[in-house]
């Protein structure tokens, strides 16, 4: 079978243009249901520790635990039963340095919120930092998600060098 360089070069585009509408249509990076759900954990382990009565303690921790347990089996179903996830050459390195920097700067944020509201006398300040970071995660990790999807299909569409 003879091709033309022609014809190479334009199956060799179309291979590139479904390639780019791949992944431009791919689902997000990462669930963004998990950090949601962990910082569900984490605000519901400082309602125990604030609020929750002794007698109650090890019950709710457990029911917890068990909540937590049941979220990274599904995360690590999700991930690994993805049926449209980039090649880790396709993926921008620097959207990974962008979602570690959003991991360090909630934590940190959730640790410094906490200390506010103690300093300012609110009632269960943990608690407090614990509900006002799940807002936060839940309205920030979309919007992550979606940006590291987009510098990777943006990787994909430039020429390699």
């Amino acid at each position: 079978m003879d091709i033309t360089p022609e014809e190479a070069a334009r199956s060799l585009a179309q291979v590139h243009e479904t390639q780019h509408r791949v992944l431009r249509a791919a689902p997000p990076m990462f669930p963004t249901w998990y950090p949601v759900a962990v910082w569900t954990f984490v605000a519901g382990m400082q309602f125990v520790t604030e609020i929750t009565p002794a007698r109650w303690f090890w019950i709710a921790v457990t029911a917890l635990s068990a909540g937590l347990v049941v979220a990274v089996l599904k995360f690590v179903s999700d991930v690994r039963n993805a049926n449209l996830r980039p090649h880790s050459s396709m993926t921008d390195p620097w959207a990974w340095v962008g979602f570690t920097a959003w991991l360090v700067t909630t934590g940190l944020a959730g640790s410094v919120l906490a200390l506010w509201f103690k300093e300012l006398g609110v009632t269960y300040p943990r608690t407090v930092m614990g509900v006002t970071m799940i807002v936060v995660v839940a309205v920030t990790a979309p919007l992550l998600a979606r940006w590291m999807s987009a510098r990777t299909a943006r990787r994909a569409e430039t020429p390699k060098r």
